[in-house]
């Protein structure tokens, strides 16, 4: 059972200075072993491909339950194994082997350079596409020898390395776990809905997050140990954390409406029920409804027109005696008025000339027209005014 990792580097020589200190056993793909560094560094210079990156840095690991990392034999067939991984995955790159037995896990560090030897050009893709590429690879060599094939575990939500492993074992706590158990007190309250509240959140129990593109980035404040959510496990990636705050803030838009219909409703019922105590009556809507009915009867209903007030007899009589009434007094007033038109034209005179003579009315402004004086006519309203 084998597992592997790989990622870029900036420097292939520091890469090769690290392997080969602790190596029990060394071997190459496309390059002298001993001349590791100086062959790599001529491919770069003959192709003159810029760019940061060199090499990319790799490793295999096996597991106690099939070699014993003390023994020369397994550790021999470890190496070639290893070969023919990468053989098969990077066959027109350099590649440097070096196999470690300081631990319980016999393992080999692959230098890989960047360049191809075919093309001049560099790898291109993403360490995700590689790491998938050379697993593939790694279970299929295993397969054909007889070795076990690591399985996954679809159930497993973190990933942890050796040496968090080792100090699992030995009941001591990581760094790595103190953000995997702040992250999970924060998720754990129903509260947290959006990403600022989970960064309050997590800045409380001293744990600073940010978005780096695709990835969550975490970091013990005060410390510089930080770590992407993908390296920490499958529940802490940015994925899974943006996914459960967008479903808690759907649930709660869905259970808004229902819950104010239920307290309308409520209320409704509330105040139905106390209406009968307030108004001392059992029923009030009944007897509305009784003095409703007994307000108009059926006759009044078929005598008046549609739209219009029911009106009665005795308030029709009235308005034909007003009418009677007031009929010859309007024709007294019409006489007197036709009357009153005939001015005296002596009155007319004396007015005007009180109007001149009158000083209190001097500084009062006259109208421009005034009306024609008509020739005098016999004063007959005395004898012939209207008779009642």
């Amino acid at each position: 059972m084998a597992t592997t990792h790989i990622k870029r580097s900036t420097s292939a020589s520091r890469l090769v200075n690290y392997a080969e200190k602790r190596a029990v056993k060394k071997d190459g793909l496309n390059l002298d072993i001993q001349y590791a560094k100086s062959e790599l560094k001529q491919v770069r210079d003959i192709y003159g491909n810029p760019g940061k990156t060199q090499a990319y840095a790799s490793r295999i690991a096996f597991s106690p339950l099939e070699f014993n990392s003390q023994a020369p034999h397994d550790q021999a067939t470890v190496l070639a194994v290893a070969k023919e991984v990468y053989a098969k995955a990077y066959p027109n790159q350099q590649v440097a082997l070096y196999e470690h037995a300081d631990t319980d896990f016999l393992h080999v560090h692959a230098v890989i350079g960047a360049i191809n030897l075919e093309t001049g050009q560099k790898m291109h893709g993403n360490w995700h596409q590689y790491r998938d590429h050379l697993v593939q690879i790694t279970d299929q060599v295993c397969q054909e020898r007889g070795l076990m094939v690591t399985q996954p575990d679809p159930h497993r939500h973190e990933k942890r390395t050796m040496a968090e492993i080792k100090l699992r074992t030995r009941h001591q706590p990581t760094w790595k776990d103190q953000i995997r158990h702040a992250v999970d007190h924060t998720m754990h309250n129903p509260f947290i809905r959006d990403f600022q509240a989970f960064q309050a959140d997590l800045k409380q129990q001293a744990v600073k997050v940010w978005q780096r593109g695709k990835n969550l980035t975490y970091q013990l404040l005060g410390t510089n140990y930080k770590s992407r959510g993908a390296k920490l496990g499958l529940d802490y990636e940015k994925e899974t954390i943006f996914n459960e705050l967008a479903s808690r803030q759907t649930k709660t838009r869905n259970e808004q409406p229902v819950r104010s219909i239920n307290a309308t409703t409520d209320t409704a019922r509330t105040n139905f029920n106390r209406a009968p105590q307030l108004s001392g009556h059992p029923d009030p809507t009944a007897s509305h409804g009784q003095n409703v009915v007994g307000s108009t009867t059926p006759a009044d209903r078929t005598d008046r027109p549609t739209g219009q007030p029911p009106v009665s007899d005795d308030l029709k009589q009235l308005r034909r005696q007003q009418q009677q009434l007031t009929s010859p007094i309007k024709t007294d007033l019409t006489k007197r008025l036709r009357g009153l038109s005939k001015t005296n034209p002596t009155d007319q005179s004396g007015k005007s000339d009180r109007a001149q003579t009158d000083p209190s009315r001097a500084g009062q402004k006259h109208p421009d027209h005034q009306p024609t004086q008509r020739p005098s006519e016999p004063d007959d309203s005395r004898n012939n005014g209207p008779s009642r």
